[in-house]
């Protein structure tokens, strides 16, 4: 688990993609931490044979992301929670969303790059297939730059048709592995693709993600929801 404080009234918890570690998210994570907002990265199964298997459903990893978003508003009583995901994760994070739904959990919730469908190579929507069943503020992120790692049908677009009231953003030069660290990025750019400037992309997807949250924090909500340079608003 990697942890950065923020040292304001809000955490993140964020889900990782698909077989990424934790601590690829480093940058993001400070990026984020730096606005204020708490980040708690979280890999809730063994990354191994058996996940490469598919011994390790989605459903499950969404029931130990309700537990640890329930720990962390348990540990951190006065901090609003937010929930992200990305790629899998953030398939993971929209089922855990429904399973708080009842207990006010999570105060928002973050898809970045959501991929729908299991399996290694989804082809058709699965969780998605029914329309959200939570109430939470709802931000879909997507990635500028498509490709294989998350193809048409299972992408972002789908689960902002799944989320009728979620704010739906594109980062323009965003490939869906540009905002990891390390050789994963380098390896995750090969075969998914990638933006000209992978830097600048997850500088602005951090600023969504900050700006995001602050509207949701001080109540202006998504439609008090500044423009980040280098993004577009879908709805």
């Amino acid at each position: 688990m990697l942890v950065v404080e923020g040292g304001g009234p809000d955490a993140l918890v964020l889900l990782p993609g698909f077989m990424n570690a934790a601590s690829l998210y480093s940058s993001l994570a400070r990026l984020v931490a730096a606005s204020g907002t708490s980040v708690v990265v979280a890999q809730l199964y063994r990354r191994g044979v058996g996940a490469l298997a598919g011994r390790v459903p989605v459903s499950a990893e969404a029931c130990a992301a309700a537990d640890l978003v329930r720990a962390t508003a348990a540990q951190r009583p006065r901090a609003r929670i937010h929930l992200a995901g990305h790629s899998r994760g953030g398939q993971a994070a929209w089922l855990a969303a429904g399973l708080l739904a009842d207990e006010g959990l999570p105060a928002s919730l973050v898809l970045i790059d959501p991929v729908d469908g299991e399996g290694r190579r989804p082809s058709a929507p699965v969780s998605t297939a029914a329309a959200a069943a939570f109430a939470s503020p709802c931000i879909v992120v997507g990635a500028g730059i498509g490709g294989r790692c998350a193809p048409e049908g299972v992408n972002h677009e789908q689960f902002a048709r799944a989320t009728p009231s979620a704010r739906h953003v594109v980062v323009d030069g965003l490939g869906h592995a540009d905002m990891l660290d390390e050789r994963p990025r380098a390896v995750g750019r090969r075969l998914c693709s990638g933006g000209p400037d992978p830097d600048s992309a997850r500088d602005a997807l951090a600023a969504v993600i900050a700006e995001w949250i602050r509207a949701i924090s001080d109540g202006s909500g998504p439609s008090g929801m500044a423009v980040v340079a280098g993004t577009r608003v879908v709805r």
